[in-house]
């Protein structure tokens, strides 16, 4: 083609390998189109474009099943890394919600180890996003109740703990307990996410589906997240939130024991299960979930004698589906120091005074690792502010109560 104008004309031609070249001539004066000349429609030279070779990616394509020289996942270590490096810092335990915070009881030994912690803390160092406006809970809301809160708290700080399932058949076991201290509603389970955050709010849908139209239809309850002790695992739920994390490994979860076509079970919470195999809605991931995991299991505290009666389970399930359960847990960036500090200073039958400050003073190390503040800044003198706040949640069986601090 020939495209005339100013005092040169540009020609197009094609080689033998199917590439443009392009050259230039002096223009002549002369704009008639000779008998020789070839026109071509321009849109078959802006499509002959797509029949070219494809560069090579400089990046090499890494299989779901590759394993590396030590036999692990390389795309889940990828997964935990990201959910490691660009997570909130959350730091998390569980603690005894007394009465009277303001009153400071020195209690013996012998009478906290009787006591049973009956609270879980979840405390996550947020930074403002500016141009972002959360989602606060209703003030109608029963299950979620914000406590204290700041004008100078950014709108875009919200709370991280996810309601999964409630229950409302709750009814008062002991004599000291009335009707009017129950609320209709009691929190059965919860969970926090930090990482990728539609990599959780997938997680979430899914587990949230699998509890309600799989789990309470089939039995008409809802599964137990209570423990025996503080170092039992309930298997049920934590399977469930593996399933998800790993549906990405191509697992054929039709063959398991609980299956429907098995033993008539309802099966796997993985989004790729479905009991029709000819079911087009049944998708799987593509990769793995990059997302670290609390699941808080209330149940225990609202069932059973008080002499029976077990702590809150606080269980950490990793992106890879390893999971442990915890008096207390970090997680997100600078979750090694998190858990240092943690293992030194978190002690048995922690008022909420006390974990505040806690958690406070973990923080303040956190962002400074982190770069957040000023290595030489002294945070309780300074006027202006770091901009950071903590958000605390007190999780019970009763709900959530949001507190926003700022640091």
């Amino acid at each position: 083609d020939k495209v005339r104008g100013g005092h040169n004309e540009a020609i197009f031609t094609y080689g033998h390998e199917n590439k443009i070249t392009f050259s230039k001539r002096p223009y002549d004066g002369d704009q008639s189109k000779s008998d020789d000349d070839e026109v071509t429609d321009p849109r078959e030279l802006a499509t002959s474009s797509f029949d070219k070779p494809s560069l090579p990616s400089p990046y090499d394509y890494i299989p779901i099943t590759a394993l590396d020289d030590y036999g692990q996942s390389t795309q889940l270590r990828h997964a935990m890394e990201s959910a490691a490096r660009y997570g909130t810092p959350v730091l998390a335990c569980i603690f005894c919600d007394e009465e009277d915070d303001n009153t400071t009881i020195k209690n013996s030994e012998a009478e906290n180890n009787n006591k049973i912690e009956n609270a879980i803390l979840v405390c996550s160092l947020q930074r403002p996003r500016m141009g972002v406006v959360s989602n606060r809970p209703p003030t109608m809301n029963t299950i979620m109740k914000i406590k204290q809160t700041s004008d100078q708290v950014h709108p875009s700080i919200q709370g991280i703990v996810k309601v999964i399932a409630t229950r409302d058949d709750y009814r008062p076991t002991l004599s000291t307990e009335s009707e009017d201290d129950i609320p209709p509603h009691t929190l059965h389970t919860a969970m926090v996410c930090t990482g990728v955050q539609t990599d959780a709010l997938f997680l979430q849908s899914q587990l949230q589906s699998h509890f309600t139209s799989s789990y309470w239809f089939r039995y008409n309850s809802l599964p137990s997240t209570a423990t025996s002790n503080m170092y039992s695992i309930p298997k049920a739920v934590v399977k469930m939130v593996r399933d998800i994390l790993l549906d990405c490994l191509g697992y054929d979860w039709s063959n398991e024991v609980g299956s429907g076509k098995v033993s008539g079970g309802i099966g796997s919470a993985a989004p790729s299960y479905s009991e029709n195999e000819n079911d087009d809605s049944a998708v799987r991931p593509g990769r793995p979930l990059g997302v670290s995991t609390f699941l808080l299991g209330l149940d225990s505290r609202a069932f059973g004698s008080e002499s029976t009666k077990a702590p809150p389970s606080l269980i950490s399930i990793q992106a890879n589906g390893a999971s442990e359960q915890y008096v207390a847990q970090a997680m997100g960036m600078s979750a090694n120091l998190g858990n240092e500090r943690l293992s030194q200073q978190w002690k048995r039958c922690m008022n909420r005074r006390e974990v505040k400050n806690m958690v406070r003073q973990i923080f303040e190390e956190i962002a400074r690792e982190v770069g957040w503040i000023d290595e030489s800044s002294d945070v309780s003198q300074s006027k202006a502010g770091t901009g950071l706040t903590i958000v605390c949640e007190t999780v019970t069986s009763k709900g959530i109560e949001i507190e926003f601090l700022l640091l």
